[in-house]
């Protein structure tokens, strides 16, 4: 806060600038009503005759143009729009009896012979004539389908000659041919009399219909041999559920085209694709140049008007609409073709149609020159006298406000003082008469007051509460230390053999975690390997999962099976287990003499192995149901045989169900190309591996599932040749 001249700035002096603000409300309401009864007494009379005769005229031009406008230019756009979209549903219909008959001859491939086929030649030229085109480098005598695809000549051909509407049709296959139909065979040689080239698979019809997997319109595209700009409509052929060609017909249009050029000035014609692009229009482009040339989409325009009516004319007929575009305002009539997914826009500039209305008004101005000059006249006399008036309020209130902060202002820089004294001695801030006004600040004085005395309680019981969390942190790191004790945890687990390489990890989400591996050798030639995931976490978890661990090495040291391992552990677990709690198990019993593993898997995750010279893969094994979920369950094992070089990974799902900041899963497909970047590695480099992966797609994302690997890579077998 800052005093100039024995005024505070920037305190407490809210009760001051209300009462100026109400003053100077006042003052303005005062001037704005003067001001308002001067003005309407000086136009009263020059005003009521303009207004209404100006309001007459304009209303009922603009009413009148406005229903023919209605009535002509709507009607006449969806007239257009109904005959461009029966032209276009019969090519629809065309392009799906031309789909149907090729993949009943595909279907029926094994009972049909193959038709020979020609290249274009000049004799075909000006006819209707069916003949292949190629892709640079294929040969067309190779193609397994073209000979089945010539039987569509006729009926091809019979489509073009009998619609004027389609300029071409053809077929273009996945191995780079195409069946084309029209008259210009002639336009597809070079000079020498050779076939010119077609990169069937690259255009627009081809690729657009092959991405929209089904009923594809190009916009207006070249022709790719003689130039003519025109709209195809085209539509994949499957066979045994693969995309094996597209079917096309290109579309000319002559009514759009007719109509666009019959526009006169100030109106203007266009098409509209589905993705909002212009597509047809006037020359040159008319109003919407700019965005014809940058292929904009128009339902994104800054004008929102503009930008909601489009949205709508693609879905219905908008009737006549008036937007503003570029400080000009149009007329703008859209209506849909559904079967192409286009609109129509029909746009006519509204100034045309007001030269009436302008005219005339145009013969009251100088009727209304002399009542302005009196209007001026009044409106002077009037902004003076406000000026004086507003001049006298505001010395007044400036007066008031001062008298008023002063007032204000004592008892509060009172209470700041006490305040900074309470923050350098530590004492509590005490209620004094001098605070007792009556108002807000005595009500501020005693909020301090008790906020004191509860900020000094407030830090004896965090005091309390600190300790009491050192207390716990330091348990849970002996816990944690307990936890990690129980694991194997040291590396080379066996460093007397050479048949097995072995690495694991657990990363638990908490201090504790409820996932845990093992590996112990039950005797010198099985070695049994355990991957379990606990329900829950924290201590609880930890708890469970020390029990089930115990329970499942202890069985398995009796030279049990991997089935009959988990049979007899979910019973134990289940005669004894009032916190409903489970645990999903994948156990494996390993012959390291043959290689033989055998093993059972209780509702764990797949394990994943990789044989010598391939890639790691999912081996998605028979599940059992998770160990303490019900009792009397019977679980099923398998055996796989292991070749020297053979690594299996084990893993709970931490890994898979890692999340980034986007709430993404890291996910198995992750993991895999994870494993396979150096699948030759060592166990112990591929858990880092994966690991360093797992950590670059989090990316600090907070952890909520334990992590937990374990890899073993079989060698051969000590004592084998």
């Amino acid at each position: 806060m800052k005093k100039i001249l024995g005024i505070t700035f920037g305190g407490l002096q809210r009760k001051a600038l209300l009462l100026v603000l109400l003053v100077l409300s006042l003052t303005v309401a005062m001037f704005i009503g003067i001001s308002v009864y001067q003005n309407n007494q000086l136009i009263r009379v020059v005003e009521d005759t303009r207004v209404e005769q100006q309001t007459a005229i304009s209303t009922i031009t603009s009413q009148t143009m406005r229903q023919v406008m209605d009535g002509t230019l709507t009607e006449m756009t969806a007239l257009q729009a109904e005959l461009a979209d029966r032209d276009f549903s019969e090519v629809i219909r065309n392009v799906y009896m031309l789909q149907s008959i090729a993949q009943g001859l595909l279907g029926n491939r094994g009972r049909l012979e193959p038709l020979p086929v020609s290249l274009p030649h000049p004799a075909m030229d000006g006819e209707s004539a069916a003949y292949v085109l190629c892709e640079d480098g294929v040969d067309y005598t190779q193609s397994q389908w073209l000979g089945l695809i010539s039987h569509m000549s006729t009926p091809m051909i019979a489509m073009h000659r009998n619609s004027e509407k389609i300029d071409g049709c053809y077929i273009g296959l996945a191995d780079g041919t195409d069946l084309c139909v029209d008259e210009k065979a002639g336009q597809k040689l070079d000079s020498a009399g050779q076939p010119i080239p077609f990169p069937v698979r690259q255009r627009p019809w081809y690729v657009g219909a092959v991405e929209a997997d089904g009923l594809y319109f190009t916009d207006l595209v070249e022709d790719a041999f003689t130039r003519k700009r025109m709209i195809t409509c085209s539509l994949p052929v499957r066979l045994d559920g693969e995309i094996v060609g597209v079917v096309g017909l290109d579309i000319v249009l002559v009514s759009m085209d007719s109509f666009r050029n019959s526009a006169t000035e100030g109106t203007y014609f266009y098409v509209m694709n589905g993705h909002g692009r212009i597509i047809l229009g006037p020359e040159g482009g008319g109003i919407f140049a700019k965005e014809i040339a940058a292929q904009t989409d128009l339902r994104a325009s800054a004008e929102p008007e503009l930008a909601q009516l489009l949205t709508l004319a693609q879905k219905e007929n908008t009737g006549l609409h008036t937007v503003t575009l570029d400080g000009k305002e149009y007329y703008i009539v859209g209506v849909p073709m559904p079967s192409a997914g286009w609109t129509i826009l029909n746009i006519v500039e509204k100034h045309i149609t007001e030269q009436s209305e302008r005219t005339m008004l145009g013969e009251y101005n100088d009727i209304n020159n002399a009542a302005t000059a009196r209007f001026r006249e009044g409106v002077g006399k009037t902004t003076r006298l406000g000026i004086a008036l507003l001049a006298a309020v505001l010395i007044i209130s400036l007066t008031a406000g001062y008298i008023s902060t002063k007032r204000m202002v004592k008892p509060i820089e009172a209470i700041t003082k006490e305040i900074q004294n309470t923050s350098l001695n530590g004492k509590l801030f005490v209620m004094k008469d001098e605070f007792r006004t009556n108002d807000e600040i005595e009500l501020l004085a005693e909020s301090f007051a008790d906020l004191s005395k509860k900020t000094k309680r407030y830090i004896e019981e965090i005091t309390k509460i600190t300790a009491e969390k050192q207390r716990i942190g330091t348990e849970l790191e002996l816990a944690t230390s307990i936890q990690v004790g129980m694991l194997p945890h040291v590396f080379p687990p066996f460093p007397g053999r050479g048949d097995i390489d072995l690495y694991a990890i657990m990363d638990p989400a908490k201090e504790v975690g409820g996932d845990f591996y093992d590996f112990f050798l039950i005797d010198d030639d099985h070695l049994g390997l355990v991957m379990a995931d606990v329900s829950g976490k924290g201590v609880p978890a930890a708890l469970f999962m020390m029990a089930s661990k115990i329970i499942l090495q202890s069985v398995a040291m009796l030279g049990f099976s991997p089935a009959e391992i988990l049979n007899k552990t979910n019973e134990a677990i289940c005669s004894n287990n009032p916190a409903e709690m489970f645990v999903t198990v994948w156990i494996g019993i390993l012959e390291l003499s043959t290689g033989k593993l055998t093993a059972a898997n209780a509702g764990h995750e797949y394990p994943v192995f990789k044989q010598p010279d391939g890639s790691f893969a999912i081996c998605k094994d028979k599940h059992g149901f998770v160990l303490g979920g019900m009792d009397g369950l019977q679980y099923k094992e398998y055996e796989l045989q292991l070749l020297p070089g053979t690594k299996l990974f084990l893993y709970t799902d931490g890994v898979p169900e890692a999340t980034n900041a986007r709430n993404e899963l890291f996910g198995t497909a992750r993991m895999l190309a994870a494993l396979n970047a150096d699948a030759d590695a060592s166990p112990e480099q591929l858990l880092k591996n994966v690991r360093a992966e797992v950590d670059k797609f989090v990316d600090g994302a907070e952890q909520f599932d334990d992590l937990t690997m374990l890899c073993i890579e079989y060698k051969k077998s000590e004592g084998a040749e």
